[in-house]
């Protein structure tokens, strides 16, 4: 009965870190496309002409939004999106193999052993940090019982 909740345990860690990951994927993009929006949007508007000093402001903002967007976006942030992507498949390929030993009956306490080995070497290796936002998206999205995580770690387990 250890290695199962072991292997709740782990199934836990493991969907939190790669469902954090993929929001802040998700949360990178939605802050890119509002950015890009709004600088066009205030671009537009000083485009059309309200009045020539709050035009020149908005223009100015907007293009300074739009520089702002692109040298935050170079350098690591260039690759930010991809490296939460992989580092969330990673995770949840170690998932799907916890919920499999968890549901298999023949799975012994070596394999659990090596997937708590496995799960605490990935943990260590070098990753991007998720963001608080995002971390308590995932933390909402698995809790409300969202359908696009199956939330089996949570039920109770058999005596």
């Amino acid at each position: 009965m250890q290695e199962k909740e072991l292997l709740r345990k782990l199934g836990e860690e493991t969907i939190y870190s790669a469902k954090g990951h993929f929001k802040a994927c998700d949360l990178r993009r939605q802050l890119i496309t509002y950015t890009i929006w709004c600088c066009a949007v205030l671009n537009v508007v000083g485009i059309i002409g309200i009045h020539p000093i709050a035009d020149k402001w908005f223009s100015a903002v907007g293009l300074f939004g739009t520089i702002a967007l692109l040298i935050w976006n170079e350098g690591e942030g260039k690759n930010y999106r991809a490296k939460h992507k992989e580092a969330a498949e990673n995770y949840l390929a170690l998932h799907k193999e916890i919920r499999s030993c968890y549901f298999l009956s023949e799975c012994d306490k070596a394999q659990v052993e090596q997937l708590s080995k496995n799960v605490s070497q990935f943990d260590k290796a070098e990753k991007p940090e998720i963001p608080g936002f995002a971390r308590k998206w995932a933390k909402k999205a698995i809790e409300r019982k969202d359908p696009e995580t199956d939330n089996w770690f949570l039920k109770e387990i058999e005596k």
